[in-house]
């Protein structure tokens, strides 16, 4: 019966567009309501103190809401009441922000699912956020379980984000996992996967055009075909990229090491 639900569960969250947020959340709420038990008593939320140049918050995920949010004035330049669900999802530099947002779908996608308890669950990632002024600086993230269903899936997350960047690392993104029911290897292995080159030959010359720019009409004429080839070629690159913006291409083949 577990498998069987857990099946599909699965089956729904691969539907979802691997590098949007919005509708993966949509989703991952959705099966929590559908999932609830009559009579479950949330867990009581404490008052969460944040220490100096740190921020910290509790995500709950069948309700889309950001609780209990603490510190973010002195480490983000925001005030408590702007953070949203939306925010924390939000404000990634441009080059970590698919990674970082297939690392967060992966492990949520996975605790979601679990049907095996797992309190010891935690997240560690860094990367680089925008503050409220414009200015980046680099974080460390760590995500523990705050609280699970019956079933052993997660409904809320506690996070804390800490300022690193003093250390000036070289690498802007890294993270790792803490779990007895989450094989590391294997998410970091379908997060790769989604980096592979899905392009053909053709296309990578088409890719490479639009970085330098101009419509689908000038495309065609420096490669000597028709504008509808282009468009053609096109179509298939942001379905195969599953990008739906240039920037979001551009910084996908940047990872491939197409551009």
């Amino acid at each position: 019966m577990k498998d069987s639900a857990k099946m599909k569960q699965k089956s729904k969250l691969e539907k979802v567009d691997p590098f949007e947020m919005k509708s993966f959340f949509d989703q991952i709420t959705t099966l929590l309501a559908d999932g609830q038990q009559d009579g479950l008593k949330e867990k009581t939320l404490p008052n969460i103190a944040s220490l100096n140049g740190e921020c910290s918050y509790i995500t709950d995920y069948k309700k889309k809401k950001v609780l209990l949010k603490s510190g973010f004035k002195s480490l983000l330049g925001f005030e408590d009441d702007e953070v949203d669900f939306d925010f924390v999802f939000k404000g990634y530099h441009h080059e970590d922000a698919i990674m970082i947002k297939q690392i967060i779908k992966s492990v949520v996608s996975i605790a979601i699912n679990s049907y095996s308890s797992d309190p010891d669950l935690q997240l560690s990632m860094t990367y680089r956020r925008k503050r409220k002024d414009g200015s980046y600086i680099h974080l460390l993230s760590l995500s523990t379980v705050y609280e699970l269903d019956k079933n052993g899936n997660l409904l809320k997350s506690l996070t804390r984000l800490m300022d690193i960047s003093y250390l000036n690392l070289a690498t802007a993104v890294s993270w790792s996992i803490r779990s007895k029911n989450i094989d590391e290897e294997e998410i970091r292995n379908g997060i790769n996967s989604l980096f592979e080159n899905p392009f053909t030959k053709r296309e990578i010359d088409v890719i490479k055009e639009i970085h330098k720019g101009g419509s689908n009409h000038e495309i065609a004429d420096r490669l000597c075909v028709s504008h509808h080839t282009i468009a053609t070629h096109r179509k298939n690159i942001f379905r195969k990229s599953s990008c739906n913006t240039v920037l979001d291409l551009l910084l996908y083949c940047k990872r491939l090491d197409i551009l």
